[in-house]
């Protein structure tokens, strides 16, 4: 036996050592891939983003909100924390805590950005950026990680580039948080979500890992459960409300990974926490149609057909079709949504021949899985993801449908926590289809390494028979029987398809990802639509001049504040754009919001409703009046509502347009003209345009 000396193994180039040093580089590869594809959706986000939105507001239903909330952090800093509410009710505050953070920041430093009247929008802007263009494609690639990191080093790049990309190449999210209200809390929770579920994830590893000693067992748990419950807490800060998403995409994992005991718990926990919901929402908002689901949301109409709404889900919103009926109508594929519906349709088979292999006791593992290139012995933990991941897919989808399509009792209770309809379900597509396409990718990586490493074994091994037998100068020249050398040809034969087969379908794999990360961002109508409507509505040159905001009612709401400082109280109509006047200049209105709600210390806003729509002058002065004693309180008039703020209980609002009404109240002298304000002066349109003072008695 030959003694090696132990600097033999430093000086070999082949030594542990050295491997161990040229391993690091490639190591590192997936990891800068990943980085690239992430700085790209970051571009690709910014790219995206209107620049119009840069100098003036969000026009929305929802955007005066958000600044408003923004507003009140600012001006009253923590202790309104969790009363971010016009009636001091609970909103979830850390996407606004984000931007007021960065305002005073900024505003500390000097930033011009964040200096000016714009300096909310241009914080909210920002914020958006960060959560859509940063946390997302980042969040997305961890968690699809989770499924390929045990690919080979080629197939992790390819994935580590690609799923960041992807995440920002649909229009279902993160653009459509922006487009549609804007819902920005649920956009940026749904940004966040990734890190939760992949938190999770690991939890449950901690969980059924019965292989590790106690204490590294335990030692796993606790840090495994402490991180998942710090990302709970901050998606939930976000947006309590995408616990449903959470729970809808995650609950499959729950269901094949866990023993039956934790299962049988976590079923009891929803059902205890189903009920407490119900007797929250019974108890707050009082409805005499609880018992009868069927006639829940009433007036609801389906945004999509099914035709439409399937190809919308497995296209990953890369449709297309006719803008002037909408984009809730746009049901043509795309090159890059035809190439995601192909890989999708790749992914599903894929997982479904995982479950077959890994999971049906009955199927016959020496013909069938061998011929596969599959390994000898079934990979439960393989099969358990995919069946999971099929069951969040069919989760998702489902839901999907029920939002955009389907009607009827069954529909309106699944749906009903995301407000039956397709905006917010379409947020949880990604989550569905992203996944999946990784996992995909990783099951045909194994495929081809395990077809590829057959076929080198087969030559390796006809090689040294025939080097044996010419070394050996055999005189027998075969001990193998005919069939035995034909089965030799057939094997051989197999093999070569096998691996023929391996690489056209790694081909066309490859193929068609590119086509998808190169086709969305050069033909992406859903995008470039929403990008359009936003610039569109964020434009102060309307040719309706009752419209939410336009360069006359920013002019007019800025003079406004002018005469009475952002102090005293304001009413008005928030539905003809008086609403922003908050927002851009930290004015006091009474309805910042479009939505006052009268619960907690919000009764005061229907009170004044009824106050002023009673004519009777001491009514109208009294509760209005009580509201801010030691500053004036004025009564702007500006127009009717705006035709593109569309509320159901809009009609609350009327009485402030009731010019025989004003006018008794004007005669009377509880209303007193500002005549230091005239706000006639810009067109035929703003004829009735006026600031009033209430003629307070003095208290």
């Amino acid at each position: 036996m030959t003694v090696r000396s132990p600097l033999s193994a430093i000086a070999a180039p082949d030594g542990t050592q050295s491997q161990a040093r040229a391993g690091r580089p490639i190591r590192m590869l997936p990891v800068l891939a990943g980085l690239a594809g992430v700085i790209a959706a970051f571009c690709i986000v910014v790219a995206w983003f209107p620049s119009a939105l840069w100098g003036t507001p969000i026009q929305g239903i929802d955007a005066p909100a958000h600044y408003y909330f923004v507003r009140k952090l600012l001006n009253h800093g923590p202790s309104v924390l969790l009363t971010l509410q016009s009636n001091d009710g609970f909103y979830p505050p850390l996407f606004h805590v984000c931007a007021a953070l960065l305002v005073a920041i900024g505003g500390a430093l000097g930033i011009p950005a964040f200096t000016g009247s714009m300096a909310v929008m241009d914080a909210v802007n920002c914020v958006w950026i960060l959560g859509a263009g940063l946390l997302w494609p980042l969040g997305m690639l961890l968690l699809c990680r989770y499924f390929f990191r045990r690919a080979s080093v080629v197939t992790r790049c390819i994935l580590a580039f690609a799923v960041p990309v992807l995440a920002v190449s649909s229009g279902a999210n993160p653009y459509q948080m922006l487009y549609a209200g804007p819902l920005l809390s649920y956009g940026f929770a749904s940004n966040l979500l990734p890190f939760l579920m992949l938190a999770t994830l690991h939890f449950m590893d901690a969980i059924t890992d019965t292989r590790a000693e106690r204490n590294e067992r335990n030692e796993r748990l606790l840090k495994t459960g402490l991180l998942t419950l710090l990302a709970f807490v901050v998606v939930a800060g976000a947006q309590p409300k995408m616990m449903f998403t959470y729970i809808l995409v995650m609950l499959p994992f729950v269901l094949v990974r866990l023993p039956w005991k934790l299962i049988a718990a976590v079923f009891a926990g929803l059902a205890v926490c189903a009920v407490g919901f119900f007797i929250f929402a019974v108890n707050i908002y009082k409805n005499s149609r609880y018992f009868h689901p069927e006639q829940w949301f009433h007036t609801h109409k389906p945004a999509m057909t099914l035709p439409t709404s399937l190809t919308y889900a497995f296209s990953d919103g890369m449709v297309t079709g006719d803008p002037a009926k909408g984009l809730i109508s746009f049901n043509v594929p795309t090159v890059a949504g035809r190439a995601m519906i192909a890989l999708l349709v790749f992914a599903i088979v894929a997982a479904i021949a995982a479950v077959v292999m890994n999971l049906v006791p009955f199927v016959p593992r020496s013909k069938v899985v061998r011929g596969l290139g599959a390994a000898d012995r079934p990979d439960v933990a393989l099969g358990k993801d995919a069946l999971a991941l099929l069951l969040a897919f069919g989760f998702v989808l489902f839901v999907f449908e029920c939002g955009a399509t389907l009607t009827g009792a069954i529909p309106n209770v699944v749906t009903a926590v995301w407000y039956r309809n397709e905006v917010r379900t379409m947020t949880m597509l990604p989550l569905g289809i992203l996944p999946l396409i990784a996992f995909a990718g990783a099951c045909l990586d194994r495929w081809v390494i395990r077809v590829r490493n057959a076929g080198d074994d087969s030559v390796r091994g006809g090689s040294a028979m025939a080097a044996s037998a010419e070394a050996g100068r055999t005189v027998v020249v075969s001990a193998e029987t005919p069939s035995a050398v034909a089965s030799h040809a057939v094997t051989g034969s197999a093999m070569t398809a096998r691996v023929v087969a391996s690489r056209a379908v790694s081909a066309i794999c490859a193929s068609l990802m590119v086509a998808v990360l190169i086709g969305a961002q050069t033909v992406n109508p859903v995008k470039a639509m929403m990008a359009e409507s936003l610039t569109n509505a964020a434009s102060l040159e309307k040719s309706d001049p009752n419209e939410q905001l336009t360069t006359a009612k920013f002019d007019a709401l800025k003079r406004m504040v002018g005469v009475t400082g952002t102090d005293a109280l304001i009413i008005s109509d928030p539905l003809n754009g008086s609403m922003y006047a908050t927002a851009l200049f930290n004015a006091n209105m009474l309805y910042p919001v479009y939505n006052p709600q009268d619960t907690i210390h919000g009764k005061i806003f229907g009170q004044v409703e009824r106050d002023f729509a009673s004519g009777d002058s001491a009514t109208m002065l009294g509760n209005a009046c009580g509201i801010n004693p030691s500053q004036p309180t004025y009564f702007l008039t500006m127009g009717p509502q705006a035709p593109s703020l569309e509320f159901q209980f809009k009609a609350q609002f009327n009485q402030f347009h009731d010019a025989a009404l004003i006018a008794k109240y004007v005669e009377s002298g509880a209303l007193k003209p500002v005549a230091t304000l005239d706000l006639t002066t810009y067109g035929d349109y703003a004829a009735d345009w006026a600031l009033y003072q209430l003629n307070c008695p003095a208290r």
